[in-house]
């Protein structure tokens, strides 16, 4: 198997865990409309929303650049990284 699939979640808790995304991502990508309308006039809502959605989709970026950065080079980091 994959490195340090011994310690991985079961296939239940992956789609426990996929649904639960779901079910929060709309919060994430409704709250920057909702919130320009609330504080920005009507000029500068759409430059406050496009920033807030790209912001959110940069921390992804972000995530994955570090996560994949911390076990580059190293063949043991995995399956220290997955415990």
């Amino acid at each position: 198997g994959a490195p340090g699939s011994a310690s991985l979640p079961s296939y239940g808790v992956l789609v426990l865990g996929t649904a639960l995304v779901g079910v929060a991502q709309p919060f994430f990508q409704c709250a920057p409309p909702l919130l320009s309308a609330t504080w920005f006039s009507a000029t500068e809502r759409s430059l406050a929303t496009a920033t807030a959605l790209n912001a959110n989709q940069l921390g992804i970026a972000a995530a994955f650049v570090v996560g994949g950065a911390s076990v580059a080079g190293r063949p043991d980091a995995l399956k220290a990284y997955m415990g």
